[in-house]
């Protein structure tokens, strides 16, 4: 194996106007596990990572240059033995070594040549289910804008969302009490506010904010977002890291752009991101949700959503659970120790408490850290 081109800060190719994404493109994007860290699909450097089966020196030339383009790497495989069987990134097979892909156990997610070869191609796309085509050079912009949309969901960080049924059930708290807890386990965390009607997460758990930026002063940035750079910036309250708004009175709305920047550095730069998405439906759902790996509903016995995972707020359990209602995770009760470490500000303060510690692991919403091994 060798590399062929090196990932600049350049930014993903526009949608082209002909080769556009389409909702099934974006579905067999491939996906990630949700064990964390997962360093599937990325180098040492924390880039993320293609590969392409071939050997034509016309079609790896090109899909370099799409790559590079698309700030994705690209590693060229001359047998596809040597493929990794664990879904890590695209796997691109070049028109000369396609035939291979037809009955391999390897991933195929696009099949790549130029107009020459078109037709062989689409034939194997047809014995190949969930391949993509890209016939260059038409696709280019295709191909460039399918690896962008992987990248940017390619960070390692497992995303998970809160979406309240009902205004004040606790849903930035139990956030917050998720992101810290995956701290205490190990994980690199952070809890990332994007409730519309935010006042700020701030007097929940501290007097004084640490030092640190917050959407105020991300609104302000424009440009790209790099991992490292958000991971260092953000205030951190014992070692977890929080972005919200630093006063009361918002006075913009957060564009979408600015989400998917941030919540793309964010699964980059932290091994758990647990996302407060206030009430239900969100208006930036769309753009949220190419970058959650799971979405949880908090609800009370009132309020509960028609389907999905849900966990009660304030209550114990369900007296009785009607058939066809969603899956009840569990309950975070409203503990005394949670009422008054809130009181005084200092909402962690309250992990102190056994109850709340064995509420949050039965929940078994903190992906687990795996071993490192030399």
């Amino acid at each position: 194996m060798k590399w062929l081109s090196e990932s600049p800060s350049a930014q993903p190719r526009k949608v082209a106007q002909r080769f556009v994404m389409t909702e099934s493109d974006f579905e067999q994007l491939p996906q990630k596990g949700t064990s964390a860290p997962a360093a599937g699909g990325r180098t040492a450097d924390d880039e993320p990572v293609c590969t392409i089966v071939s050997n034509d020196a016309r079609i790896i030339e090109r899909c370099a240059v799409i790559a590079v383009g698309a700030a994705v790497r690209i590693n060229q495989c001359a047998d596809p033995q040597l493929l990794p069987g664990d879904g890590s990134g695209p796997v691109l097979w070049g028109s000369d070594m396609a035939a291979l892909a037809e009955n391999t156990s390897r991933p195929v997610d696009v099949l790549v040549g130029l107009e020459d070869s078109e037709a062989l191609i689409w034939s194997l796309a047809s014995r190949i289910p969930k391949a993509r085509v890209a016939v260059l050079p038409s696709a280019s912009q295709w191909l460039g804008e399918y690896l962008g949309l992987w990248a940017m969901r390619a960070g390692h960080g497992h995303t998970l969302a809160l979406n309240s049924t009902a205004g004040g059930l606790g849903t930035t708290t139990l956030s917050l009490l998720l992101a810290h807890a995956g701290t205490l386990s190990g994980l690199r965390s952070a809890m990332i506010d994007l409730d519309p009607h935010s006042q700020g997460a701030w007097p929940l758990v501290c007097a004084q904010p640490p030092i640190g930026i917050g959407w105020e002063e991300l609104q302000q940035s424009g440009g790209a977002l790099a991992a490292h750079q958000l991971a260092e910036t953000l205030p951190k309250l014992r070692d977890t890291a929080i972005l919200t708004w630093s006063r009361a009175n918002r006075t913009q709305e957060l564009e979408d752009q600015l989400v998917i920047r941030l919540l793309a550095a964010a699964r980059q730069g932290f091994d758990l991101v647990v996302v407060d998405a206030g009430r239900a439906p969100h208006p930036q759902r769309l753009a949220m949700n190419q970058f959650i790996d799971r979405n949880i509903a908090t609800a009370s016995s009132m309020t509960l959503p028609a389907s999905g995972e849900v966990v009660l707020c304030g209550e114990q359990k369900l007296r009785c659970t009607p058939q066809g209602f969603p899956e009840i995770l569990g309950a975070v009760p409203v503990l005394p120790r949670i009422s008054k470490a809130l009181e005084r500000g200092q909402l962690f303060d309250s992990f102190k408490s056994r109850a709340l510690r064995q509420h949050l692991s039965n929940l078994c919403l903190i992906p687990q850290v795996k071993e490192q091994h030399p």
